[in-house]
């Protein structure tokens, strides 16, 4: 009997994430991408040559964000656990000079969170001459991307899902997927429902720097940290007064810095909408407006925590990307039974892409089998006659270890 055919639309970590688990439940699974998905920053719209990445839902909204970001986590923890390539876990600090109006949904989940008081007493990374008005840190895991990426994709051929090359015309969608040969499709690649109706994408537009070869962080007690840091907003800040953070994350052989989170739209190539303010006095002049700002931020809150630095001449590049938003600027994941095909749109993550890829992915895999059935179990990549439900803990652990052994053949 033969396997029922799936097609994802997408080839970031959404589709690629989803296209193993469908497999790995007994589907035939079929990726269609406009480009082969490699790390390719020459091009903003694919965001998934971005990530930079941490484990952390920032600028994403969604009735069941915490449901997908448990479940993330849950599996991030296993492959950790079973040395999948990539992963890593540190100690990451949320700053913020900014007075917070609310806490974060994200807040009580995030594992080992501990409240840090700003009464001067301990280590807290942040712009000096500034005062501080909250601080947290936790235990967090980290995706090193460019090599996660590239072992996430290697199981593609083990698995024996296809990677086809094919640009999709979203007015002609019926029948390039059609009933006969297909049982379901999924829209995971950035947009889906807008480019079907001719609506205006909703994005958020960041800007990151690479730094080669930059330092690693320590703090006092000899341990890796990162940072995401919310200077005052008349330091820091989008014409609508909109407060916006710096960061640093860890690299394999580079640390990105970052960064911005700047709300619009893009209408015939023109973007509408927000942008960062130009008012920063910019001391380093061989940097193009907001990557100046970017990096003198960093480098200055760097020296002032750790004995450290950063110069100019280890940029290796600047990069300018797009995180999507669904409608309402808010995650899409909804099925489309109007077709012949049903459809399930899975996208606007937000740049949280990384961060709930498995939880998403998981979520995609339940309501396929409540569409179609639960497959039987008939294929040499499928992990047993009976996965665990997606609530237990034995799935994820099931499928890290399968993933972290096919990477070690």
């Amino acid at each position: 009997m033969s396997l029922k055919k799936i097609a994802i639309v997408g080839a970031g970590v959404t589709g690629l994430t989803t296209a193993i688990l469908l497999r790995l439940s007994g589907y035939n699974v079929e990726v269609f991408s406009r480009e082969h998905p490699v790390i390719d920053h020459k091009n903003p719209f694919f965001a998934s040559s971005f990530p930079a990445a941490s484990i952390l839902p920032h600028s994403f909204k969604s009735p069941i964000s915490k449901k997908l970001f448990l479940s993330s986590t849950l599996y991030y923890h296993q492959l950790f656990e079973h040395n999948f390539p990539g992963i890593h876990r540190q100690i990451h600090y949320e700053v913020f000079s900014e007075i917070l109006q609310s806490n974060p949904t994200y807040l009580p989940w995030l594992p080992g969170y501990t409240e840090i008081p700003v009464n001067g007493r301990y280590f807290i990374p942040h712009l000096p001459n500034n005062p501080l008005s909250r601080a947290w840190k936790s235990s967090m895991f980290f995706v090193d991307w460019p090599i996660y990426w590239k072992y996430l994709l290697s199981t593609f051929t083990t698995l024996e899902i296809s990677l086809v090359i094919e640009s999709i015309d979203f007015s002609q969608i019926d029948s390039q997927f059609p009933a006969s040969e297909y049982s379901l499709a999924i829209l995971a690649c950035g947009s889906g429902f807008e480019e079907i109706c001719n609506k205006p994408l909703s994005l958020l537009k960041g800007h990151l720097l690479e730094i080669s070869k930059g330092p690693t962080l320590y703090n006092p007690e000899g341990e890796l940290f990162s940072y995401n840091y919310t200077p005052p907003t008349k330091v820091y800040r989008t014409l609508n007064g909109k407060a916006q953070d710096i960061y640093s994350y860890p690299r394999s052989g580079s640390m990105i810095l970052g960064g911005s989170r700047i709300a619009g739209h893009l209408i015939e190539g023109d973007w509408i909408g927000d942008d960062l303010l130009t008012n920063y006095n910019c001391i380093e002049s061989k940097l193009d407006w907001p990557y100046a700002a970017i990096f003198e931020l960093n480098k200055i809150l760097i020296e002032h925590s750790i004995n450290a630095t950063i110069d100019a001449s280890q940029i290796k590049s600047q990069l300018l990307g797009y995180r999507y938003l669904g409608p309402n600027s808010s995650l899409c994941f909804k099925v489309d039974s109007s077709r012949d095909l049903p459809y399930i749109h899975a996208y606007g993550l937000g740049g949280a892409g990384v961060t709930l890829s498995w939880g998403l992915a998981n979520e995609i895999v339940t309501k396929t089998n409540e569409l179609l059935g639960t497959p039987e179990i008939n294929s040499t990549h499928t992990l047993s006659p009976s996965i665990p439900s997606e609530s237990s803990i034995e799935k994820p652990e099931m499928i890290a270890s399968y993933l972290a052994n096919l990477n070690s053949v």
